[in-house]
Order: C-alpha cells, then sequence, then structure tokens
C-alpha cells in the first residue's frame, strides 16, 4: 500500500461512525511489521486512527504471520462462510483483486462478509508494473469497472489516486536497478516475458503509480 492510498482509506474511514465499521476485517492483512515498520504508514494513517475510534479490526491472511489474527483463504467459500461468524460491519479488501485469477469470485466473497448496508473498501493498482504475491494478473480495473465487479453494491465514491511515487524513487535510492535493464534489452530470446515486463518498468521512470479506490455499500 502507498502513502497515498493509505492517506485516502483514513478519510474515507472517517466518513463513516464506529458503529458503521466495527467489527471490520481487513483482508490480506500481512504482517504486524509490515504494517508499523516497512510501511509504517498504513499503521499511522489507517489502524491507529481505527483503534482510538474504538473500531474492532481484525486482520485476515491465508499465510500464518506475526498479527494476522485468522489464518484464512478468501478464495474457499469454506473459509468465508467461517468468517462470517464475526458479523463484520466493513471489509478492506486492499491490493488483493490483481493477486487472484478470478476477480469476480473474490468480490463476491467481500460483500458476503458484511450485511446489508454493509461497506466494503476496495484499493487496487490502475497504473502500476507488475509485482507478484505470488503472482499478479494484471487486473488494472477504473472505478467503473470496479463497480460492474461488485454488481450487488452500490459504488459511494470511487477515484483514482496519484501515489507521488513511482519507479525512479527505487532507481533513486538502488542506481543499479537500470542494469536489469540494459543487461536484458538486448537478448529479448532469453524470455520474451521477462523482457516485456523490464521494458514496461521504465515507463515508470516518468510515470507516477496511480491507484484504483472505491467504497461500496451493500445493498
Amino acid at each position: 500500500m502507498v502513502e497515498a492510498e493509505a492517506r485516502w482509506l483514513r478519510g474515507m474511514l472517517n466518513c463513516f461512525p464506529p458503529e458503521r465499521l466495527s467489527p471490520l476485517l481487513n483482508l490480506g492483512s500481512i504482517s504486524t511489521e509490515t504494517r508499523e515498520a516497512v510501511q509504517p504508514w498504513i499503521a499511522h494513517q489507517v489502524f491507529h486512527p481505527l483503534r482510538t475510534r474504538g473500531v474492532e479490526v481484525v486482520h485476515v491472511d491465508m499465510r500464518e504471520l506475526p498479527g494476522v489474527d485468522v489464518r484464512a483463504d478468501l478464495t474457499d467459500p469454506s473459509d468465508v462462510r467461517r468468517l462470517t461468524a464475526f458479523r463484520a460491519r466493513a471489509v478492506l479488501c486492499c491490493n488483493l483483486l490483481e493477486h487472484v485469477t478470478d476477480p469476480e469470485r473474490l468480490a463476491r466473497h467481500c460483500l458476503e462478509l458484511v450485511g446489508p448496508g454493509g461497506l466494503v473498501f476496495v484499493t487496487v493498482p490502475f497504473s502500476y508494473p507488475h509485482h507478484r504475491d505470488p503472482i499478479d494478473t494484471m487486473y488494472r480495473p477504473s472505478p467503473a469497472e470496479l463497480a460492474e465487479l461488485l454488481a450487488g453494491a452500490r459504488l459511494i465514491e470511487g477515484t483514482i489516486v496519484d501515489a507521488g511515487a513511482s519507479y525512479r524513487d527505487a532507481v533513486w535510492h538502488r542506481p543499479w536497478l537500470l542494469l536489469r535493464h540494459v543487461w536484458r534489452f538486448p537478448v529479448p530470446f532469453l524470455s520474451l516475458e521477462l523482457w516485456k515486463r523490464s521494458m514496461a518498468r521504465l515507463y515508470w521512470l516518468a510515470a507516477d503509480y496511480r491507484i484504483t479506490c472505491a467504497v461500496f455499500e451493500k445493498l
């Protein structure tokens, strides 16, 4: 999660009283270390303010990591049924849809986790390079396309957030990254797929990353 995305989430979460949000399921939560140390803006902008407001947050991930409250596979209907026991009023589905082969099923499961009037906060890359975790399908929807995906919900707010950051920031701190592109450029035949990804990444030396962010209310 980029910092601008976390700030947007904080602003939208603040639009709703705690009773509309609690309990909240944070899907694909990653570890405490990542939320608080590697990307500290996640804790500062999203989870610390929620805790201060008395919102109960349940961190859910398919991996057994420190800071994960419930281990569950969000593509498994039996795990989704188990999560419905929390009677969540809100769900965070941040940067997950691009990492599953069937985003429509994941979106449907997100809606199953909340009752009528429940809130689903979704973020997904709109303009962002390939990144495996463990896969990236390159699903890069607009807010309108997200609204089609979550057909059982009303789009409350949807926008594309400029991250104010890009690949050039990584290159600024680690200039040797450019050597990868120089090395790969003359040898596309070694792996055409890797060559295409490497060349495409150069686009973000000039362009900022952009993230699609949206809030839905289940009908």
